[in-house]
């Protein structure tokens, strides 16, 4: 459990920091912390405003040229394949970069799950400036899995996901998304057309926050910022994922399953990322929950989240009410209404909120 007083200690020590206490005077000590995060990393806040390609929800149209049905075939994670990215400018001038595609993820790697490669997309530094790619020279492309409807529904799905958590917390990985055109420099008459997403690199994350990055593998619990923990944890309880770990991950790699962490002073920062196994996206090829879990589907849910106190708890579920009626205006599929419904039912009753989240902390 974070301590309240190196809390709040840690929290003014930013520059600007007079100005959040000035907003914060005449509070008990922690209340005082919990009004600081709530004010949410103010003076990180006038050097994290989102870079120029991720300033606008506008949907942004896009080129791929590079050996795609190669990239599909080999798969291969040490292979760069050359290409480029272009674009239409505001100008109305083409503008087009080199580019380099890697592929990368596990689950979705596989051809009998995807068959797409999801792709890593790196352009040259000396390009980006003056660009809207400016400090974007690698970038996270999540691609649509096959060429059927429900596959770009899902790529729909979860950018509604991260723009959701982006509602909850300022540290937050910036999406944008786009509607990519694929054109195999290899085959003849090679393209496709499918929705997709980029998602801001870690490290360019860091740099707009001016946190550190961490490249344990296992981190205590007690050294988590409680609040951005319970916020991470209660939001994998509303998309309906089990598929994560805040605290530990995968063999011989840094930390964390499905969440990547940042630090400043000893406190480290979860922010959660992929949620294409849970059921609020519910892809066809997700992998079904861990046995243990004893759920029927990802469609069920199970709080994972560790406790706090009740404070820190009860803020974060402040946030999440304060959000309902932008979640509830966003989400709009029909099978994803009822989803989310029912768990701003369990949120607003006390009996329930208790039995199903807050007694279900590890």
């Amino acid at each position: 459990m974070l301590n309240i007083k190196s809390a709040v200690q840690h929290s003014v020590g930013y520059e600007g920091a007079a100005l959040k206490l000035a907003g914060c005077a005449g509070l008990s000590r922690l209340g005082l912390f919990l009004c600081l995060v709530l004010q949410g990393f103010a003076s990180s806040a006038q050097i994290a405003e989102p870079d120029p390609l991720f300033a606008t929800l506008e949907p942004l149209v896009i080129t791929l040229t590079g050996p795609f049905e190669r990239i599909d075939d080999e798969r291969d994670k040490e292979q760069e394949y050359e290409g480029s990215l272009s674009y239409v400018d505001g100008d109305g001038s083409t503008v087009t970069l080199d580019a380099r595609f890697e592929v990368r993820g596990n689950w979705r790697l596989d051809p009998s799950n995807c068959s797409y490669s999801q792709l890593w997309v790196d352009l040259r530094r000396g390009q980006l400036p003056g660009t809207l790619f400016e400090n974007q020279n690698r970038l996270k492309l999540v691609v649509q899995c096959r060429r059927q409807d429900r596959y770009a529904g899902y790529i729909q799905r979860e950018l509604q996901a991260y723009r959701i958590f982006s509602q909850l917390s300022e540290l937050n990985f910036d999406t944008r998304e786009l509607m990519v055109t694929y054109v195999d420099s290899e085959e003849e008459d090679s393209t496709r057309t499918h929705s997709a997403f980029f998602i801001e690199h870690q490290n360019r994350l860091s740099d707009r926050f001016q946190m550190a990055e961490v490249e344990a593998n296992r981190i205590e619990v007690a050294s988590l910022d409680p609040l951005q923990g319970a916020l991470v944890s209660l939001f994998m309880y509303f998309v309906g994922n089990t598929d994560f770990s805040l605290v530990q991950g995968p063999p011989d790699d840094e930390c964390c399953h499905n969440s990547k962490l940042l630090t400043v002073d000893g406190t480290y920062y979860p922010i959660p990322y992929d949620f294409d196994a849970s059921g609020f996206i519910d892809a066809s090829y997700a992998p079904e929950p861990l046995p243990q879990f004893k759920l029927r589907s990802n469609r069920s849910r199970l709080y994972r989240g560790f406790c706090v106190e009740p404070e820190v708890f009860n803020e974060a579920v402040a946030r999440f009410r304060a959000i309902e009626d932008d979640v509830t205006a966003m989400v709009t599929e029909r099978r994803n209404v009822g989803f989310v419904e029912d768990f701003f039912e369990t949120l607003n009753d006390p009996r329930d909120l208790e039995r199903n989240i807050a007694e279900e902390c590890r």
